[in-house]
């Protein structure tokens, strides 16, 4: 037994590990009181030009600085700096090389992708063996509502044809425009009979045949929906039908709070919809007013196959947002943002020390496309402030190339000047 100051203790109550803990602990209080900890966080600065021959110039420099010898560090250095500035050279060569034909934007992209060292990963996707066919038959919905019988059509004797059959209606819109029977057995042949089938990582779907719509991507699918909708016409003076592709829109006048020619124009448009196998979506259908009025009514929505249409204070239209009081700041704000992303792409390229000729070329097809993009429409409303801002992009672009390029009033200047010769020739 052991007796310090009045109390007993067993030599057997604490246990070396007590000891080494309670130590350690103390160790570590006194380490955090006069020591001060930091958090580095190392990331790698892999540069787009270096090379293999670059990164074991430079195991050699830091072996020869860590052994001391003078001579072979001298060396190393002389050998890495030579190295560095042939691996810039060439990677300069290697860019430049993608800039070189200006009609052929897809090396120009992919100079862009080695200069920002872009590297394309394809997502993994984890899922279940059945979604390709979910899929399949979503793509193939409108399938389903084909239920237009076809027709066999007679050709004349000296027409060479393929014996297809075609839609009654298609047939007789081909007719009144002049096409012959060949043709028209040639158009069904491509449309009908295409196989489809979704493939998602290894999983492919069954292969369904379609014999609804036209293929995406291909130059006839436009020629052949303009010559399908060629008959969707206004039947009112005061209302006005825009077909654009797969968006189409009806402009209505509407004079004295008399809005029943502009509904019979929709109801009119729905209903020709229906008759050529064209389906309206609803959900993606807006309505906007515009009225400066000042007594100002409440307008009731539309209504299209029982469902009403969303009424919105801005839409977008072919690229240019529109708003319900024919102001453009939106429209500026959108471009403004889409231009200042493009910036990068040219800050990026002036780093790389490519040419003015090239810049300039760059900053005209993705950064002066966008500020010209239907710019005699809606700039010569804009605000005053609307306008500088637009004009800082172009004086950001032109600091950075160092070529004077045009200003953004000149380039509206110039498009109506280009507009009205094409009318009035």
């Amino acid at each position: 037994m052991m007796s310090t100051g009045g109390r007993e203790h067993s030599a057997g109550d604490i246990s070396p590990q007590e000891y080494t803990s309670t130590v350690t602990s103390y160790i570590g209080k006194c380490i955090d009181d006069v020591t001060i900890s930091k958090t580095i966080t190392t990331r790698s600065n892999q540069k787009p030009w270096m090379t293999a021959k670059v990164r074991a110039l430079l195991k050699t420099r830091d072996s020869a600085f860590r052994a001391g010898d003078k001579a072979a560090l001298k060396t190393a250095r002389a050998k890495l700096s030579f190295a560095i500035r042939e691996a810039k050279r060439s990677h300069a060569k290697r860019i430049h090389g993608h800039f070189q034909n200006s009609g052929d934007t897809r090396r120009m992209w992919q100079g862009i992708q080695v200069i920002t060292n872009y590297k394309i990963t394809s997502p993994a996707c984890d899922c279940d063996a059945s979604l390709p066919d979910v899929l399949n038959d979503f793509y193939a919905r409108f399938e389903v509502q084909n239920n237009m019988v076809a027709r066999k059509t007679v050709p004349p004797p000296s027409d060479q044809v393929l014996c297809l059959t075609i839609a009654k209606h298609l047939i007789e819109k081909l007719s009144l425009l002049g096409l012959n029977t060949s043709l028209c057995n040639w158009i069904l042949d491509f449309l009908t009979g295409r196989p489809q089938s979704v493939q998602i990582g290894n999983s492919i779907s069954s292969t369904t045949t379609l014999h609804t719509g036209a293929p995406q991507g291909c130059v006839l699918s436009p020629l052949l929906f303009t010559l399908l909708t060629q008959d969707c016409v206004a039947m009112h003076s005061s209302n006005h039908i825009i077909k654009f592709a797969k968006y189409t829109t009806v402009v209505g006048l509407i004079s004295t709070n008399d809005e029943s020619a502009y509904r019979e124009e929709v109801q009119r448009l729905t209903a020709w919809c229906g008759a050529n196998n064209l389906s309206l979506n609803v959900d993606k259908t807006k309505e906007i007013v515009v009225d400066f009025s000042r007594a100002q009514s409440n307008h009731s929505p539309l209504i299209i196959d029982g469902f009403s249409v969303e009424i919105v204070k801005s839409t977008k239209f072919l690229g240019v947002h529109l708003a319900d009081n024919l102001t453009w700041s939106l429209n500026t704000n959108s471009i403004t943002k889409k231009a200042q992303q493009h910036l990068y792409f040219l800050r990026r390229l002036w780093k790389a020390h490519l040419p003015p000729p090239i810049l300039t070329m760059f900053y005209r097809g993705t950064i002066e496309s966008i500020l010209g993009s239907c710019i005699t429409a809606w700039f010569g409303n804009c605000t005053v402030s609307d306008r500088k801002t637009l004009q800082r992009i172009v004086r950001t672009a032109e600091k950075i190339i160092s070529v004077s390029i045009p200003f953004i009033m000149d380039i509206y200047t110039t498009r109506c000047i280009r507009k009205s010769k094409q009318h009035c020739g």
